[in-house]
């Protein structure tokens, strides 16, 4: 989730609030407190703790909007009219990329924008269901966001190759990185629910049999919490789990996390980031040469590409979408693969 800066404390509050009755909602109470009755409907129905803290992010850059940094503190609920919501719209539009690799030099993109409209859709929806007196949510347009290209994020074999001899194995970084991209590889994992997992998931008791009788003490099989609160099976081939033995195998400490680093969070605990794990996967295609910004989406992307070509339906369950058409979305061929298919069925028919 990538949240700006100037939001980071504002949707925290939002959360930290103290309970408010929803009865007690008007069309005179602040913005503020409609934001958090909602944030409170989506904890009561069982939305993620990813979920939610994405939406009062977004929802607090709304408050914030209406608000005018202070000068209108008194932002009520009878201020939210069509002319606002065109107006928080255009904002976004314009509104520069506040965190991250492109931080002060690029505006939001469509589908980003889109991602704040649709959690104040969310809002609106949920106020026209107490007889509140805001537009209906149908009267907040989304953007045009193009659909990226499947060949935009496609890493041909050979370069996958090159990413995974990238990794420094004589270093215990090095180690761990690669076993991190053997993990996302074999698995299809999103990164948060990979360093979502614990040690406990993959290692195997002592004594107990091994898969094939391999003397690999790592299973080869692991229940994932994905999007939507949704658990999945997804498996791993026999290079994976050597590689999270031999990491494992370098640690000496006794967190639970399955992938860890040397910073305490704020939890005490050791357990990897989402941003951390992002960043060993683009130094690794730095140290490979790759040009591509490759992310760890990227390897999910060749995960998927790669079932799909056997059989769709089965990478529909294996990467966990609900939608058959949001996994024929990660069909793509690279460049030397649809030169190759021309010359087969295209010049040899030709001749």
């Amino acid at each position: 989730m990538k949240i700006s800066r100037d939001s980071g404390q504002e949707w925290q509050d939002l959360l930290g609030t103290e309970y408010i009755d929803p009865r007690e909602l008007r069309p005179s109470s602040p913005i503020r407190d409609f934001v958090v009755v909602h944030l409170q409907e989506l904890r009561d129905k069982g939305r993620s703790e990813r979920t939610v803290p994405r939406y009062a992010a977004y929802l607090a850059d709304f408050v914030r909007f209406m608000e005018g940094d202070g000068k209108r503190a008194r932002a009520r609920v009878s201020d939210i009219d069509i002319r606002s919501l065109k107006a928080f719209a255009s904002h976004l539009t314009r509104r520069g990329v506040q965190n991250g690799r492109y931080g002060g030099r690029a505006r939001i993109g469509a589908a980003t924008k889109n991602l704040h409209l649709i959690a104040l859709r969310g809002l609106l929806k949920f106020g026209v269901l107490l007889d509140l007196a805001v537009p209906g949510p149908e009267k907040v347009e989304l953007a045009k966001a193009v659909q990226p290209s499947p060949d935009a994020r496609h890493l041909a074999e050979d370069r996958v190759e090159r990413l995974l001899k990238a990794c420094d194995t004589a270093t215990d970084k090095g180690v761990r990185a690669r076993a991190l991209i053997e993990f996302l590889l074999a698995t299809g994992c999103r990164i948060s629910e990979a360093v979502g997992l614990d040690r406990r998931q993959m290692e195997l008791a002592k004594g107990a049999r091994t898969p094939n009788d391999d003397g690999i003490r790592i299973a080869e099989e692991v229940t994932v919490f994905g999007k939507g609160s949704r658990y999945r099976r997804v498996y791993l081939t026999t290079k994976a789990r050597e590689w999270l033995q031999k990491y494992l195998g370098t640690r000496k400490d006794n967190d639970k996390a399955l992938f860890v680093t040397r910073k305490k969070s704020a939890d005490g605990s050791y357990r990897m980031s989402v941003w951390t794990a992002e960043q060993i996967v683009r130094d690794a295609a730095k140290s490979a040469g790759l040009s591509e910004d490759v992310s760890p989406h990227w390897l999910r992307h060749a995960a998927i590409t790669f079932w799909a070509k056997g059989d769709l339906t089965s990478a529909q369950r294996l990467a966990g979408h609900r939608q058959i058409a949001t996994t024929q979305r990660y069909l793509g061929s690279s460049d030397a693969e649809l030169k190759a298919f021309y010359k087969r069925h295209v010049e040899g028919r030709a001749t």
